[in-house]
């Protein structure tokens, strides 16, 4: 049996998470998810921990600005060796510097 790529293994977390279409692909449709309120992207990794960038919170900052909603971005970290899942639910805010 093949192992499954991180992007297979992203697209499977992501459909158990938040039933959308496409994953943001429409658009008409941004990140992976939304409700009335947020606009919603979600990151999930088997290692030991996630990197949140510039790039990852630009991204999600400028989908919800399209879509009129909120940001916020859903970080999911199985650490495999210690059997344990961390769940980590980021509000962005984004400040401009005069």
């Amino acid at each position: 049996m093949k192992n499954k790529s991180s992007k297979e293994k992203g697209i499977e977390f992501e459909s158990r998470i938040i039933k959308s279409i496409n994953s943001g692909a429409l658009s008409w449709q941004k990140g992976d998810g939304s409700t009335g309120e947020y606009c919603i992207e979600i990151k999930g990794t088997d290692k030991k921990g996630f990197r949140i960038s510039t790039e990852i919170l630009s991204k999600i900052w400028g989908e919800a600005l399209d879509a009129s909603k909120l940001p916020l971005l859903l970080v999911i970290i199985n650490d495999n060796d210690k059997k344990e899942r961390w769940n980590l639910k980021v509000e962005i805010n984004k400040e401009t510097k005069p």
